[in-house]
């Protein structure tokens, strides 16, 4: 390897581990405020009960007023494979995913971040965001607000890349 080679790759190490540490203590910050055994309430548990009839049915119940059940849809694959013997089992499974894809919404918003920032600042903004108390709340409320601003993100993401991908990112946001 020459120089320049061994110059470009220590800082996609870094970067990758950055983004990787940022994730993990994420996740481990989120669980250790993760309310266990505690029921859904509000809007959760309205999405959950759809996921759970969708789960159960196969198909799309008709008998709610749920105005918006992209959320439950996204749910009911989870519910489907996972057999639990507890309502409660199946609700902490629903904040487990809303957690995850809170902490995964950094990867693009580490790219979104990029096309602004220098690297050291982007991976300051995903750390910034990872750690705000409310996006810390709304992940642990199993509501879908993670989804969204993942997908929101995402779309933008796409906007700003190369031409060919920008009709993804309105993809993304159907």
């Amino acid at each position: 390897m020459n120089k320049l080679d061994k110059q470009t790759e220590s800082p996609k190490k870094f970067i990758i581990f950055g983004i990787i540490s940022i994730i993990i203590i994420g996740i481990t910050m989120r669980f250790f405020y993760f309310p266990f055994g505690v029921p859904l309430s509000l809007d959760s548990i309205s999405y959950f009960s759809y996921a759970i009839d969708i789960a159960q049915t196969g198909k799309f119940p008709v008998n709610y007023d749920l105005v918006n059940n992209g959320w439950s849809t996204f749910l009911s694959p989870f519910f489907t494979f996972l057999k639990f013997d507890s309502f409660m089992e199946y609700m902490d499974t629903q904040r487990i995913v809303s957690v995850v894809i809170s902490c995964l919404t950094i990867i693009p918003l580490y790219f979104l971040s990029r096309k602004f920032f220098s690297k050291i600042l982007s991976l300051f903004a995903t750390a910034l965001f990872i750690f705000e108390p409310r996006v810390i709340s709304n992940s642990l409320y199993g509501i879908t607000e993670p989804l969204y601003i993942l997908l929101g993100t995402l779309s933008l993401v796409l906007f700003f890349s190369e031409k060919k991908w920008i009709y993804f990112s309105f993809l993304s946001l159907f």
